[in-house]
C-alpha cells in the first residue's frame, strides 16, 4: 500500500530537509529584527521561493498542523503505533520538543488542531467525537468534551472564550473555553466540514465537501437556555437520548411517559455522585415483573447540551430500567419538557414547557447566524483567512477528497491523476466569494491550501505529493517541495516567514524506523522590498 522513497525526498532526507525549485532571497536583517521585536507583526511582499527548513518528523503519518499566533510554537497530530498524539515544538534553533501527549486510540483519526489566540492552549478534534484541550507549553491535558458526531476540524474565536468544532456530518458545535461546556450549534453543511476559521472581527468561515464556503456572523447573547437539539437513536421501538445527570456522567435514557417516575440504574446514580446509603424516601415504580419499591433522590438535575432541567426526583432501580439502558425519562420529565423527533436528521428537539425555569442560570452564548453562502464547482477541502480578514485561501478538488480503496489502488499502480480547472488552490474575496486568483497545477485531489498573512500569496498541497507556493501576479509556482506520499495540511506561520507541512510518510526498513520527512518547516523567501506590517495595521491588498 505504501510506495518507495522518491529521489527528491531521499535527497532531502540526507540533507536534513528543504527542497526548492527556485532561488530564495533571505529576508534583510532589519526585517527579521522587526518581526522578532514586534509580536503579531508579519511580513508582506512577493514571495521568492521555499527554502531549507527543519524536519520535525520522519516516522509517522502527520494529519493536522497549526502555528501559535504569538509564541513561536507549532503543533501537529501524528498517528503512532497504538494511538494518536499531539506533538508540540518551540521554534528555536534547532526546534525543541515541548510535549507529546496521547490523544485517543488509533482507530479514530485526529485531523483538527488549533492554538488559542493567546497561545496558552491547543485544541484537538477527532473522529471519536471529542474535543480535547492541552497546555501549549507542556502538553498536559486540560479538558475533554464528547460531542454527538465524529469531528474533523476546530478553531478558536478571536476572544479565546469559545471554540467551534466541525463534524463529518456537517454540524458546527460551539463550546466554551476552558470548561468546554456546550454553548450552541448550527447544521452548517451537508457532509464533512473540511475547514473552520475565524477572521479577526469574529466572522466564522466554514467549508465543506458539499462545495460551499459559508460565512457566519457571531453574536454573544445572554440567555437562559430553553431548548436543545440532541441526537437520538431507535432501539427496539424506543427512542434513546443522552443527557448528563448532575452535570457529571452521561446517561442513555429511553423516553416513556407511561412510567410515573424518572428512573436510573444504581451504577448511573453512583457515577452522578448520589450516595445511595443516604436516600431515605421511596416510591413505587411499575416494571415488567411487577411494582418495585425504589429509593428516590430528590432535587437532581438533568442537562441536555445547554438545556438544564432542574429539581427532578430520580428513582434508583436496576429492575425498573429496561435492559441495555441506563435510565427512563418518565412522566415527570414529560410534564416539564416537550419532545419532538426529526427522523430525517435523527435529532430530538427538547423544549421547556412555559419557558425557562425560575432560577435558571443566564449564560453568555455565542450564536452563529448565516451571513453569506459561496458555492464552488468543486469540493472544498480547506479554508484559511488572512490577517485582515479580507481574503480566504481555499482548497478546491474536483474529486471528493476521500481516501478509499480505489485511491489506494491507483497509488499502488502508479496511476497519475489528471489536472483539472478546479483541482486548485484559490484566493477568494471574503466579502463576495469571488475567486481572485486560482492555480490549477496539482494532479488529483488538492487536500489543503493556506493564505499568507498579507493575503498576497498562497501555498497548496495535494495527494500528488506536492506543495506549491504562489504569489498574485505570477502564474507559475514561486517554489515547490516534493514528498513521498500525500500532503495533508499546509499552514503559513502568523509572521509569514515559514510554511508548515503535515504529510504521510512511507514505512521503510531501517534500523531507526525513520522514513521520509512528514512534518516539515519550510522557510519562505521574499523578493527585495518585503516590509513588516505591525499587528492591526491596514495593508493594501
Amino acid at each position: 500500500m505504501r510506495g518507495g522513497v522518491g529521489l527528491l525526498a531521499a535527497a532531502l532526507l540526507a540533507a536534513g530537509g528543504g527542497g526548492c525549485a527556485h532561488g530564495v532571497a533571505t529576508l534583510p536583517p532589519d526585517v527579521v529584527s522587526r518581526l522578532d521585536e514586534t509580536p503579531g507583526a508579519y511580513v508582506t511582499g512577493a514571495t521568492a521561493g521555499l527554502g531549507k527548513g527543519a524536519v520535525l518528523n520522519r516516522t509517522d503519518f502527520i494529519w493536522g498542523l497549526d502555528f501559535s499566533p504569538r509564541q513561536r510554537r507549532v503543533a501537529y497530530t501524528r498517528l503512532g503505533s497504538r494511538s494518536y498524539f499531539l506533538t508540540l515544538w518551540a521554534l528555536e534553533t534547532p526546534p525543541r520538543k515541548l510535549g507529546d501527549p496521547a490523544i485517543n486510540p488509533y482507530e479514530f483519526d485526529v485531523e483538527g488542531v488549533a492554538f488559542s489566540p493567546d497561545g496558552s492552549l491547543v485544541a484537538t478534534a477527532g473522529r471519536d467525537g471529542a474535543v480535547r484541550l492541552f497546555d501549549a507549553a507542556t502538553g498536559e491535558p486540560r479538558g475533554v468534551r464528547a460531542t454527538e458526531e465524529p469531528l474533523s476540524v476546530v478553531a478558536f474565536h478571536p476572544e479565546g472564550k469559545w471554540l467551534v468544532a466541525g463534524g463529518v456530518k456537517g454540524l458546527l458545535t460551539v463550546l466554551a473555553v476552558p470548561d468546554l461546556a456546550y454553548v450552541s450549534e448550527e447544521r452548517g453543511h451537508e457532509g464533512p466540514v473540511s475547514g473552520v476559521v475565524f477572521s479577526p472581527d469574529g466572522t466564522l468561515y466554514s467549508g465543506g465537501w458539499d462545495k460551499h464556503v459559508r460565512a457566519w456572523t457571531t453574536q454573544v447573547q445572554s440567555l437562559s437556555p430553553q431548548e436543545a437539539r440532541v441526537r437520538f437513536e431507535r432501539r427496539g421501538g424506543s427512542a434513546i437520548v443522552v443527557g448528563a445527570l448532575n452535570g457529571k456522567t452521561p446517561v442513555g435514557f429511553t423516553l416513556d411517559a407511561r412510567v410515573p417516575q424518572v428512573v436510573i440504574t444504581r451504577e448511573a446514580a453512583t457515577q452522578a455522585g448520589i450516595d445511595l446509603s443516604q436516600l431515605k424516601d421511596t416510591v413505587d415504580v411499575p416494571g415488567a415483573l411487577g411494582t418495585t419499591q425504589a429509593r428516590v433522590a430528590r432535587g437532581q438535575s438533568l442537562r441536555f447540551k445547554s438545556l438544564e432541567v432542574r429539581d427532578v426526583d430520580v428513582a434508583v432501580c436496576d429492575a425498573c430500567v429496561p435492559q441495555g439502558f441506563q435510565g427512563v425519562l418518565g412522566a415527570p420529565f414529560s410534564d416539564k419538557v416537550d419532545v419532538a423527533f426529526d427522523e430525517q436528521t435523527l435529532e430530538a428537539r427538547l423544549a421547556l414547557k412555559g419557558g425557562a425555569q425560575a432560577g435558571a442560570a443566564v449564560v453568555d452564548t455565542l450564536v452563529l447566524a448565516r451571513r453569506s453562502d459561496f458555492t464552488f464547482p468543486a469540493h472544498v477541502s480547506d479554508v484559511t483567512v488572512d490577517a485582515r480578514g479580507a481574503r480566504l485561501g481555499v482548497g478546491l478538488s474536483e474529486q471528493k477528497p476521500e481516501r478509499d480503496r480505489a485511491v489506494y489502488e491507483r497509488e499502488r499502480k502508479g496511476v497519475e491523476e489528471p489536472r483539472g480547472d478546479f483541482n486548485a488552490g484559490a484566493v477568494v474575496d471574503a466579502a463576495t466569494g469571488k475567486v481572485l486568483h486560482k492555480w490549477p497545477v496539482h494532479r488529483g485531489v488538492v487536500s489543503t491550501a493556506a493564505i499568507s498573512p498579507d493575503g498576497r500569496s498562497l501555498v497548496s498541497g495535494g495527494w500528488d505529493k506536492q506543495v506549491h507556493l504562489f504569489t498574485e501576479g505570477h502564474e507559475a509556482a514561486r517554489g515547490s517541495y516534493g514528498f513521498d506520499w500525500s500532503v495533508r495540511r499546509v499552514r503559513f506561520s502568523p509572521d509569514g516567514r515559514r510554511v508548515g507541512v503535515a504529510a504521510w510518510t512511507p514505512q521503510v526498513a531501517s534500523s531507526s524506523g525513520e522514513s521520509d520527512p512528514s512534518a516539515v518547516l519550510l522557510d519562505v523567501g521574499y523578493v527585495d522590498g518585503a516590509t513588516v506590517v505591525p499587528p492591526g495595521a491596514p495593508v493594501a491588498p
